[in-house]
């Protein structure tokens, strides 16, 4: 998926990316590297001026998906979390960050995969971080692709 598409889907297309202030930080093609950032916004925030653990487990989820989905074509394959299992080390304060990496050999497997069975998972480690570098989240999640459902792929026509 070419950077400006996966653009339009984090930051135009997706009404819960955009309340969360979710921006398209990096994205290494040929390393497979995603970073995704959630700006600084006082509606992330949790009673305490923290951000939100909701908010925290929207960003690795979001990265996760976009790393597998760089890699995709969505009109013909979707990806969808099945399992989150996240871990909270640190007061989450400011910008946080999460890269999320899927290098090209894997995804071609879980292609692969996906045409012979129409279904492949991947999982993942993933790992949030803020301004300072410090590691505020640590999650594991397991993505599933499936076929596009066609209601769905109009939202890629292009």
């Amino acid at each position: 998926m070419e950077k400006e598409l996966m653009v339009k889907i984090v930051e135009e297309a997706c009404p819960f990316a955009q309340r969360m202030r979710l921006r398209l930080r990096e994205l290494d093609g040929e390393g497979g590297k995603v970073t995704l950032a959630m700006e600084e916004d006082p509606s992330n925030l949790n009673a305490f001026g923290l951000v939100h653990a909701g908010a925290i487990c929207g960003l690795a989820e979001t990265a996760g998906g976009m790393a597998l989905m760089h890699h995709l074509d969505p009109r013909e394959i979707l990806v969808l979390n099945t399992v989150f299992n996240i871990r909270y080390v640190h007061p989450p304060r400011g910008e946080l960050t999460c890269t999320a990496c899927v290098v090209e050999e894997e995804a071609r497997a879980l292609e692969e995969e996906f045409r012979r069975e129409r279904r492949a998972d991947k999982a993942m480690d993933l790992k949030v971080f803020d301004a300072n570098g410090t590691l505020v989240a640590q999650a594991q999640a397991t993505f599933r692709l499936v076929p596009t459902p066609s209601e769905y792929s109009k939202h890629f026509a292009g």
